[in-house]
C-alpha cells in the first residue's frame, strides 16, 4: 500500500499522540508503586518527563485536529478553515481532545518529585490513557458498552507496561544493582497481572473487530493487526527474558545484567514504537470486517 500525503501525515500525528499520552500515565503509574524504590534524583528526571511528554501529547493532538480538516479538502490552506476544524471537532475529535487535556492536567497537578503521585494524578493518568476510547470504530460495533469497556482496559494497561519503559531506564543509569534489581521485580510482578489484562482485553477486542478469524489474512485491516500481532509477540519475549533472566541476574549483583537490561529496554521501545506506528495506520487506514 502507497501512502498518500495526507494518510502519512495523520498516521505519523496519530502514533505520537499513542505515545506521549500513554507514556505519560504509564510514567504516573509507575512513580505511583515505586516511588520507595526510586532514587530522588530519578524521580525529579522521571516528574520532568511526564511534564514533556503531557506538552508533546496536547500538541501533537491539536495537531490531529489541523491534518484532519487538511485532509478532507487536500489543500494545506484549509487546516485552519473555521468550518472544516468545526467538522473535524464535532466528529469526536474534540471530546476526545478535552477529556485528554483534563486527564494530563489532573496527573500534572497531582505530581511532586519529593512524593508519590497524588491520587488525583493516578486518576488523571488513567483518563488521559483511556481518552481513545470516547472516539473510534469501537463505538459504531455495537450499541453495548463492551467494546469500551474492554477498550478501556487495554489502554490501560499498554500505559502501565509500554509507559514504565521510559522510566526503567532513567533508573537503569544507577550504579547500585540492588535499586535497578528491585524496580524491575517490582514492575515485573505487577507486569504479570497486567499484561494478562492487556492480552484478555486484547482477544476480546479483536474478536469483535473481526468477527471472523480468517479475516486476519482475508482483509487489509485483518493484514494490518496481524503485523501488529507479531510485534506484541516480540515485545513480550523481550519482557518474558527481562522477568526471567535479567532480573534475577541482577538481584546476584550481576554487573554485566545491568548493561543487558538497558539494550532490552531500548529494543521493547523501539517495538513499542513501532507497535505505536502499526496502531496509528490500523485505525486511520482502515475499517473493521465487523462493521462491513
Amino acid at each position: 500500500m502507497i501512502l498518500g500525503g495526507w494518510d502519512a501525515a495523520a498516521v505519523a500525528v496519530k502514533a505520537i499522540v499513542y505515545a506521549a499520552t500513554l507514556s505519560t500515565a504509564g510514567a504516573v503509574f509507575f512513580l505511583a508503586y515505586s516511588h520507595a524504590l526510586v532514587p530522588a534524583a530519578d524521580r525529579m528526571r522521571i516528574a520532568r518527563s511526564i511534564r514533556i511528554s503531557s506538552t508533546v501529547a496536547l500538541l501533537a493532538s491539536g495537531a490531529q485536529i489541523l491534518v484532519s480538516a487538511g485532509s478532507m479538502s487536500g489543500d494545506a490552506a484549509d487546516m485552519m478553515s473555521p468550518p472544516l476544524l468545526h467538522m473535524a471537532w464535532a466528529a469526536g475529535m474534540g471530546r476526545t481532545l478535552l477529556v485528554r487535556a483534563a486527564g494530563l492536567g489532573l496527573a500534572n497537578v497531582g505530581m511532586s518529585s519529593q512524593r508519590r503521585p497524588a491520587g488525583v494524578a493516578i486518576a488523571g493518568a488513567a483518563i488521559a490513557a483511556t481518552s481513545f476510547a470516547w472516539m473510534g470504530h469501537t463505538h459504531s460495533l455495537t450499541r453495548s458498552c463492551l467494546p469500551i469497556l474492554l477498550l478501556g482496559v487495554h489502554l490501560s494497561a499498554v500505559a502501565f507496561w509500554i509507559g514504565a519503559l521510559a522510566p526503567l531506564l532513567v533508573v537503569s543509569r544507577t550504579r547500585d544493582l540492588s535499586v535497578m534489581a528491585a524496580a524491575a521485580a517490582r514492575f515485573g510482578t505487577a507486569a504479570l497481572y497486567v499484561v494478562s489484562a492487556l492480552l484478555a482485553a486484547g482477544l476480546g477486542l479483536l474478536w469483535l473487530l473481526l468477527g471472523d478469524v480468517s479475516q486476519l489474512w482475508r482483509s487489509s485491516y485483518g493484514r494490518w493487526l496481524a503485523s501488529k500481532l507479531v510485534v506484541v509477540a516480540a515485545l513480550l519475549c523481550c519482557a518474558a527474558l527481562n522477568k526471567l533472566w535479567l532480573t534475577p541476574r541482577l538481584a546476584a549483583g550481576k554487573t554485566e545484567a545491568l548493561h543487558s537490561l538497558r539494550r532490552s529496554i531500548r529494543i521493547e521501545m523501539t517495538l513499542a514504537a513501532l507497535i505505536f506506528v502499526l496502531t496509528a495506520a490500523l485505525t486511520t487506514l482502515n475499517g473493521p470486517p465487523a462493521l462491513d
